[in-house]
């Protein structure tokens, strides 16, 4: 009832263009935040103005523009900023390892001779790196590939790298792979127990006090069509 009260108070009040969000988030959600996205605006008449990138990015635009109404990202990387208020739980991250011309057998055969080119996301920059980052030191593999890694900015990169051949393998989260796997030659889950699985969040900036909209899209996302997109996704 609140999620219709809110819409139709926003409906009757103002033109469906008068407002729209301002939502950063993760790079490697933009596939099915664009679909909430579009969901959302269709239900409603608000438009979302999206912005992607790694954290850092984030973070960088949020705290400097002061325009940034809603940030989706990993609750601990976003906590420690001080910049935001509440929370909303939007569901579990999960490492992959994703292969690119060709299916390995797991991640043991990253050592293989002819495994050359292992990209990875920025583990500094965005948290899918710093979970693959993880990965390599608890599963005992960084010091055997440590030459084979390729760095990139965000997941997307990573990804692109995957589709186009030109590595062997990628660390991306299930969400990218998922929208990748008719493109790659497959990919095969990373253990939780060898990384800090991201809880992935909806935060409102402490210096963006929450408008209507930004409460109506909070509300929207628990609705049964934010939901099936975000299963569908791996969330």
């Amino acid at each position: 009832m609140r999620l219709f009260t809110l819409i139709l108070t926003l409906m009757l009040s103002c033109p469906a263009s008068a407002d729209s969000l301002l939502i950063a988030a993760g790079a490697g959600y933009k596939k099915p935040l664009t679909e909430i996205y579009a969901a959302f605006t269709q239900a409603t008449g608000l438009k979302v103005e999206a912005t992607f990138g790694n954290m850092q990015q984030v973070l960088a635009q949020t705290r400097d523009s002061g325009r940034v109404d809603l940030v989706i990202g990993e609750q601990g990387f976003l906590s420690k900023t001080e910049l935001f208020e509440r929370y909303l739980d939007l569901g579990q991250g999960r490492l992959v390892l994703a292969y690119g011309p060709k299916r390995l057998s797991g991640y043991a055969a990253l050592t293989a001779p002819e495994v050359e080119r292992i990209a990875l996301p920025d583990p500094k920059k965005a948290i899918y790196g710093r979970a693959a980052t993880q990965f390599l030191e608890r599963s005992g593999l960084l010091p055997q590939i440590q030459p084979k890694l390729m760095t990139l900015a965000t997941v997307p990169q990573v990804s692109a790298y995957l589709v186009a051949g030109t590595v062997d393998a990628g660390f991306i989260n299930i969400t990218d792979a998922l929208g990748l796997q008719d493109r790659i030659a497959g990919f095969d889950e990373i253990p939780a127990d060898l990384y800090d699985p991201p809880l992935i969040v909806l935060a409102f900036p402490n210096e963006r006090p929450a408008s209507e909209a930004a409460n109506a899209f909070a509300d929207f996302l628990g609705s049964d069509a934010a939901k099936t997109i975000l299963r569908l996704y791996g969330l």
